[in-house]
């Protein structure tokens, strides 16, 4: 009942951030706006930009002990990407896919070049909450304005702010590639669910190298798993290979999906690592080897030389 209990919990934390961090992006309002500042601060990648390094730290700790709960519950991108899974992605299933692992280190890589050198522009359009953040400028902004609803007259909180990405702000080019990236973001998201959180995103990635090692994780109970795949099927991280009963934890966003369709209990979000109960059926490497060298060890060798017995005659 409690790790069931988690996706509703994860859905009401992700929507009412977003919903906080949305209102104070676009419309002026004395109550939302300190929350939706608070909200924007305690964001990864701007943090490391501004040298927050409390905030970077208190997330390390968070994903550390819980997993990815940042891509599933502050994220606003990650929200957006869930939606659009959620309505388009209706008749499909999802299946595991092996990490795309060069990728993800490459665009990582080359994130922290460009904060280190002031090239801000990169960053800008990778970083889930900067991108967020101008499709509010630049889109939604407009439109409620016309619709009769004043913007705060201070700008929103923005860490990756330069004169290059001020002068593309509001611009028809800059209009242009936010809503082509974001457009990107929908459609990959309906067809492969968080692909994106685990090939392109650096904030993904990064918080990707420690919550492999999180003491909470998700876990299959081999003893309880029927193979039904239910579990697989509804993963929009793609990341639950059924075949060795394993969840990525690295790509793994802790959505709780999995758990909520098991029908027979066997995924829990927990501390300990079920075993094969049988070890009989745990899979051995180099079993080949193995084998044949208990063969040739373990089986005597017939003497040619010794004359058959006469029981063998008959």
């Amino acid at each position: 009942m409690i790790n069931k209990a988690l996706r509703i919990g994860r859905i009401i934390v992700s929507l009412t951030v977003f919903i906080l961090l949305t209102a104070g992006l676009t419309v002026a309002s004395v109550a939302i706006d300190p929350i939706a500042a608070w909200i924007s601060r305690i964001q990864l990648l701007p943090a490391v930009a501004t040298f927050s390094i409390g905030v970077f730290v208190v997330w390390l700790i968070i994903t550390l002990v819980l997993g990815r709960v940042y891509c599933s519950s502050v994220c606003p991108i990650g929200l957006i990407q869930d939606a659009s899974a959620r309505l388009f992605h209706r008749q499909k299933i999802y299946r595991y896919r092996k990490p795309f692992s060069p990728l993800r280190h490459t665009v990582l890589a080359v994130t922290v070049v460009c904060l280190m050198t002031g090239l801000i522009a990169v960053p800008a359009f990778v970083d889930p909450y900067t991108l967020y953040l101008r499709f509010c400028s630049d889109c939604i902004v407009p439109v409620a304005n016309a619709l009769g609803s004043a913007h705060p007259a201070s700008p929103p909180y923005d860490p990756l702010d330069t004169p290059l990405t001020r002068a593309m702000a509001g611009s028809a080019l800059g209009i242009a590639l936010t809503l082509m990236v974001m457009a990107v973001i929908i459609l990959v998201s309906a067809r492969s669910g968080r692909l994106i959180c685990s090939t392109v995103c650096p904030v993904g990635t990064t918080l990707g190298f420690v919550s492999r090692f999180a003491i909470f994780q998700i876990d299959i109970d081999t003893d309880k798993c029927i193979q039904c795949r239910r579990c697989a099927d509804v993963c929009k991280a793609e990341c639950i290979d059924l075949n060795d009963h394993v969840v990525d934890g690295s790509r793994c966003v802790n959505c709780f999906d999995c758990i909520n369709v098991c029908p027979n209990d066997a995924i829990h979000y927990t501390t300990r690592r079920k075993q094969l109960s049988i070890p009989l059926m745990q899979s051995v490497k180099n079993i080949n080897s193995k084998t044949e060298a208990t063969l040739d060890t373990a089986a005597p060798e017939c003497d040619k030389a010794s004359p058959p017995h006469e029981n063998d005659l008959r």
